[in-house]
């Protein structure tokens, strides 16, 4: 893929926390509508990367440019960050939250945009309940929702699966092949190997802060053959 192509492109980025570098040079393009899985162990440096992308975490070297943008208030504007744990409000419900969302945002068309959001995501017939009683599963929706309602040029993705059972891991991966089916760009990081071969267009798996392996998913027959070349590379 050329640079120029990219919706998101990152190019040596770094960052040290004290005398420890969590990200060594990181180098990865994201081109709009493609899902780019992080992989890698523990303390690899995924989490760091996507907060620093997403202008939560400031970088000591390197650049990020989102859609040829390079400034961290435009990234912040065009990126929209989930965390491992959904962040909601109890007492708001689905529909509340979006609404905020949207104003923050001033997202044209909102009660539309909303509306839509609430069916991409499988929330609407819980729009009007308390977030407090969803599960954890709805939860991540919501903030997935809110990043389509954010109408984000790239969505980061930390960890979405960690405990959720197999029914709601496949529903959120229905609805991250829906946001790239529309054209945003995807970054998700997980620990799932399932998960990365099914959602994802192409896998880059971090060790020690370096990317040591960036591949489309298509080069690997099926999810032994990925989890193989991961290992491998993790080694």
């Amino acid at each position: 893929m050329k640079q120029s192509e990219a919706v998101l492109s990152v190019r040596g980025l770094v960052r040290r926390f004290g005398s420890v570098q969590a990200v060594a040079g990181i180098d990865l393009d994201v081109a709009r509508g493609e899902v780019v899985a992080l992989l890698g162990p523990n303390g690899a440096g995924k989490t760091t990367a996507l907060t620093c992308i997403a202008g939560l975490l400031a970088p000591n070297g390197g650049t990020i440019l989102v859609a040829g943008d390079g400034a961290r208030g435009a990234r912040e504007r065009r990126v929209a960050y989930v965390p491992e744990i959904p962040i909601v409000y109890d007492d708001l419900t689905p529909a509340e939250h979006l609404a905020f969302v949207a104003a923050g945002r001033r997202t044209r068309d909102a009660e539309k945009v909303i509306a839509s959001a609430l069916d991409r995501t499988g929330l609407a017939e819980l729009r009007d309940r308390a977030a407090g009683t969803l599960s954890k599963g709805n939860r991540q929706r919501l903030c997935l929702a809110g990043a389509l309602v954010a109408q984000a040029d790239v969505v980061l993705l930390d960890e979405p699966t960690t405990g959720l059972d197999p029914a709601a891991q496949h529903a959120l991966v229905a609805v991250v092949r829906g946001l790239a089916a529309h054209g945003t760009a995807v970054v998700l990081s997980t620990h799932a190997l399932a998960t990365a071969y099914e959602a994802a267009d192409r896998v880059a798996v971090i060790v020690a802060g370096r990317i040591v392996l960036n591949e489309p998913v298509s080069r690997f027959s099926d999810l032994d053959a990925l989890r193989s070349a991961y290992l491998r590379a993790a080694a």
